[in-house]
């Protein structure tokens, strides 16, 4: 059967904008991902009636410390393997040289970050006083999932720039179902807890990663070791971005670090319990770098200025809709997480405001990443004067309320939404004047 993929890329002479083979595309990526994506919510907002405040606190800060080791242990390498094989798919040296280049880097930082979370866990978590064994328990399950997403990482590329979506999608729902059924059980005879349930994601995580893995053979040819030139590559293209990587590996969190410190345990939950809810984006967010990243890397520059701004404009148009949704009626998000959390109804609208506007950031960035416009002055303006906003912030907010830091997370984020859009201009502006030049030389 002919790739799917193939069928994206679009040629400009033909006019057509969407072809077929992108609508089914399109549609296999709904139905997959919707799909995946309930079983997920509903486990998680299960999991939120589930456990005790306490408990969920207690995932919760599992889950954001977990999440912000896995951005520093990727630092970029899997993300950047699509935009270098770019039209080169089917050539199975080429991406396999890229995923075994990617492993090489990611191995040696998984050292390091897990050596930092065998330190740094314990310490953030000192001033709640948890038991030890529950801390213990909790790091174990960051540390598993750390090491075992490592396959998920980069197995799933050839899946995906080769638009099996069917296979992709059904390995996620089985293990996703697992998981729902291990947590199901689990509740029914009140034995759940925090680090039984982040231990449940570390099943999925390897189940994932395992069949990613074998699914992908037919499509990659992985030498024994890395090649240098392509690790050399590899590495120039990421430097650049590393530091607003590492930035980002914070930020994405900065909510629940910052009422973690400020707040209560109450406040935790509740921030992560909103966390829940924010959750609607993710399949909008997957979408981008699953669609949008494969589409615009295949792109001529000719035309790409009417491509970026309808894709843009769409995504505008979704956030705009669920954030006025999320404000007007907030009842149905209320009652989702039940009533330990119900008196959160100013918080919800500003919740998914912010998810909103992240999304919007998710989109940009993919886009410019796509076009490999990546320059070593991006991280120096965006995350330095970044910086000197946050603590702006903390000095003039007060961060003990779960409003506030919401407040807080929405203002950050509309000025990083500020960031990729003046690298977007600047990066449609070159292409322009690239296209204008051959224009000329013809």
């Amino acid at each position: 059967m002919k790739d799917l993929l193939q069928s994206i890329s679009i040629k400009i002479e033909s006019g057509s904008f969407i072809t077929k083979g992108q609508i089914r595309l399109i549609s296999s990526f709904l139905v997959g991902q919707g799909v995946v994506q309930f079983v997920q919510l509903f486990t998680g907002f299960l999991l939120i009636r589930w456990l005790t405040v306490e408990q969920y606190a207690q995932y919760s800060v599992a889950f954001a410390f977990q999440s912000t080791a896995q951005v520093l242990v990727e630092l970029g390498f899997s993300g950047s393997v699509i935009a270098l094989v770019g039209s080169r798919i089917y050539d199975k040296e080429v991406l396999g040289g890229y995923i075994k280049a990617g492993k090489f880097f990611r191995n040696r930082l998984f050292a390091v970050v897990g050596a930092t979370c065998l330190v740094g866990f314990p310490v953030i978590t000192a001033h709640h006083n948890w038991p030890f064994y529950i801390t213990l328990l909790l790091l174990i399950a960051i540390l598993s999932n750390l090491y075992l997403s490592g396959n998920s990482a980069f197995y799933a590329t050839p899946l995906i720039i080769h638009a099996k979506l069917k296979n992709f999608y059904r390995i996620q729902l089985k293990s996703a179902l697992f998981r729902l059924s291990f947590l199901g059980i689990l509740a029914l005879f009140s034995i759940i807890n925090a680090w039984l349930a982040a231990l449940g994601t570390s099943f999925l995580i390897w189940y994932n990663g395992k069949h990613y893995k074998n699914r992908s053979q037919e499509y990659i040819a992985e030498p024994s070791s890395s090649p240098s030139e392509t690790k050399k590559e590899m590495l120039q293209y990421v430097k650049p971005v590393m530091p607003g990587i590492i930035y980002s590996a914070f930020s994405a969190q900065i909510a629940l670090f910052l009422i973690s410190i400020f707040g209560n345990t109450q406040n935790i939950a509740e921030v992560g319990a909103l966390g829940r809810v924010g959750q609607i984006f993710f399949i909008l967010n997957a979408a981008s770098s699953t669609l949008i990243v494969p589409f615009l890397a295949r792109q001529p520059n000719e035309g790409l200025s009417k491509k970026y701004f309808s894709i843009i404009s769409g995504a505008l148009a979704i956030a705009a809709l669920l954030s006025i949704i999320a404000f007007l009626f907030p009842q149905p998000f209320l009652w989702i997480m039940g009533s330990k959390y119900d008196h959160l109804d100013r918080e919800v609208g500003l919740l998914v405001l912010n998810s909103a506007i992240i999304f919007l950031n998710v989109v940009m960035w993919d886009m410019n990443c796509s076009r490999k416009w990546l320059w070593y002055w991006i991280p120096i303006v965006s995350i330095s004067s970044n910086i000197l906003l946050q603590i702006f912030l903390i000095f003039k907010m007060d961060l003990s309320t779960t409003y506030n830091v919401l407040i807080y997370a929405i203002i950050l984020s509309v000025f990083n939404l500020s960031n990729k859009v003046l690298v977007g201009f600047i990066g449609l502006k070159k292409t322009k004047d690239e296209v204008n030049l051959l224009s000329e030389g013809s």
